[in-house]
């Protein structure tokens, strides 16, 4: 159950940016990794990473940057 909530937060962001779905699966789960590493309480994580990752991506489509195979860098 776990993974299908992500996966369906990272279907939903992908539609709501006008992203393939891979490209913001990467980003999310760049953002997860990093965020749950240093995470004491996971309950509320997925909010976190979505503002990340929205965050992320627009900043890259402002910029001018191709986000196809986005990485955090």
């Amino acid at each position: 159950m776990r993974q299908q909530g992500h996966d369906e937060r990272i279907a939903r962001l992908a539609e709501e940016l006008g992203l393939p779905v891979e490209t913001v699966k990467e980003a999310y789960l760049d953002a997860l990794r990093d965020l749950a590493a240093g995470a004491r309480i996971h309950d509320y994580l997925h909010l976190f990473v979505v503002r990340r990752v929205v965050d992320w991506l627009q900043r890259a489509v402002n910029a001018g940057q191709s986000v196809e195979h986005f990485r955090v860098e």
